[in-house]
């Protein structure tokens, strides 16, 4: 019980932290070198969308933890969350290495 817990409070902190830097980037905040010429560029819209796969592979790791589903229903929309988060995450993770080396 206390790996579970850990894992929802890695998911639950994770996720306040990549909220709080994706914030942090559309007020333009920590944002002053995202134009600069030299790579890679390091600010808060590549460090928060560089960081959306760890709470989101714990966010996995928890659901199937803890949830057990017995009908096929539950099963199918547990694994479509599961795919969604593992494509979301995917997406964020070659954006912030797009948004790092080659915008600018």
């Amino acid at each position: 019980m206390a790996k579970v817990n850990f894992v929802l409070a890695v998911a639950a902190v994770g996720s306040v932290v990549v909220a709080g830097l994706l914030a942090a980037s559309s007020l333009g905040n920590w944002m002053s070198g995202a134009y600069l010429h030299p790579t890679p560029r390091i600010h808060s819209y590549t460090v928060g969308l560089g960081l959306v796969p760890l709470p989101a592979i714990a966010w996995i790791v928890y659901l199937w933890a803890r949830l057990r589903p017995r009908r096929p229903p539950g099963m199918l929309v547990l694994v479509a969350f599961s795919c969604v988060l593992v494509l979301v995450a995917g997406y964020c993770m070659l954006m912030s290495i797009f948004a790092a080396l080659f915008v600018g």
